[in-house]
């Protein structure tokens, strides 16, 4: 049996992300955000105060690409960066109020679909897709801790 279940993951994700785009940038175009910085908002919303390293480490991104993200954020108004009283070295991220108003306006974009995309699920169907992507989820965790295959693997 042939094993493509990955491709047709990977390429019904990726219509998936498409046709979502296609719904969210012009929005947030309209609100003047671009498409990496709402889930960074949403992220900080549940997380005020977090640490920079925690934002690195729940994207799996490099402290240098956080702080680049961070300094559009913050040159935007929408966050401020606190150094941490009990550690001198560690900065702290907060939401201001722009970044509040921001976030609010794209929950409200996400409700919007939410009721166009789900409205036909129920409960269960939509618990069960969600169990099956965490499912997926998790399987990539465990392949990227591996020694020698996740992030400290050369690649091909």
């Amino acid at each position: 049996m042939k094993k493509d279940k990955y491709i047709r993951f990977s390429e019904m994700w990726s219509q998936i992300d498409s046709t979502a785009a296609r719904y969210f940038y012009p929005r947030l175009e309209h609100i003047g955000l671009t498409r990496g910085q709402p889930k960074m908002l949403r992220f900080l919303g549940k997380n005020d105060g977090c640490r920079q390293k925690d934002i690195a480490d729940r994207f799996y991104l490099r402290a240098a690409s956080v702080s680049g993200i961070l300094d559009t954020l913050e040159k935007d108004g929408l966050i401020e960066r606190r150094r941490n009283p009990r550690s001198r070295r560690e900065t702290l991220v907060f939401l201001t109020e722009l970044g509040k108003k921001k976030l609010s306006q794209v929950e409200k974009f996400y409700g919007e679909l939410d009721d166009e995309v789900f409205d036909g699920f129920s409960e269960e169907e939509f618990g069960d897709l969600m169990d099956s992507l965490r499912q997926v989820l998790d399987a990539m965790k465990r392949k990227i801790e591996e020694p020698g295959k996740g992030t400290d693997s050369p690649g091909i």
